[in-house]
């Protein structure tokens, strides 16, 4: 019986590639473009959207804001979210002595991480000053 199976198996096996090789009357429509493996995956460097409730984007407020060298550049003064409690921004008041002279600035999400009870930026003291400024 095995070898009847077999045997049908084979005989069909080259009319199945004669019917597949004869050409369609209709061109299909060609297929768009695979992006390449390095554009369907996440750029490493992008976090995970970062999203906040009221509550908590009201407990950041105030806290540290540190510089990826560990300075103490300032500190948290809002944060700007969509509907769904997305952060768009943040804003923080960098510089300054006992709340004079500060400068409030704009922060993208991935220009920041939260860590534990502070803000860490993802760069140094230094290029805190390009930062875009913010009206308060």
């Amino acid at each position: 019986m095995n070898k009847w199976i077999c045997a049908v198996l084979i005989a069909i096996s080259p009319a199945a590639g004669i019917a597949q090789t004869s050409s369609p009357t209709t061109v299909p429509a060609p297929m768009p473009a695979k992006p390449s493996a390095q554009a369907e995956r996440a750029p490493d460097s992008l976090p995970p959207a970062l999203s906040l409730s009221d509550t908590e984007a009201k407990n950041w407020v105030n806290k540290p804001v540190y510089s990826s060298d560990n300075k103490n550049v300032g500190q948290v003064a809002a944060f700007v979210r969509d509907a769904s409690g997305k952060v768009t921004e943040m804003h923080a008041d960098i510089g300054g002595f006992l709340g004079i002279g500060q400068t409030r600035v704009r922060l993208m999400p991935v220009q920041f991480t939260l860590s534990g009870e502070r803000v860490v930026l993802n760069m140094a003291s230094d290029q805190i000053k390009t930062l875009p400024k913010v009206m308060k």
